[in-house]
């Protein structure tokens, strides 16, 4: 018999719990390291996933500066064909004076 404190413990039963404190931390330690494996593959799923879409992202950006590049060009033929079109407005407009005139 082994004495703990004022109790006393049988050999056997002892071994047992031992046992079962060993089996029980092993059970622990397993279930720790596959929770950290399972959050080690999570981390670096969402790394591939974060760097996918900053690709993404910077590609996104890239067609919105082109499009940007074309609307403004756009823009700006756009203005260029109005001054023409008021020019000739113009133009018509004196000759038509002209033509009354005469």
């Amino acid at each position: 018999m082994l004495y703990r404190g004022s109790h006393s413990i049988d050999a056997p039963l002892f071994a047992l719990l031992m046992e079962e404190e060993a089996r029980v931390s092993r059970a622990a330690w397993a279930q720790s390291m596959d929770a950290c494996d399972q959050v080690r593959s999570e981390g670096i799923s969402l790394r591939t996933t974060v760097m996918a879409q900053q690709s993404e992202i910077a590609e996104l950006q890239a067609a919105d500066r082109r499009r940007q590049t074309v609307i403004s060009d756009l823009l700006k033929a756009d203005h260029r064909r109005q001054r023409q079109f008021s020019e000739a407005l113009k133009i018509v407009k004196s000759l038509k004076t002209q033509m009354i005139e005469l």
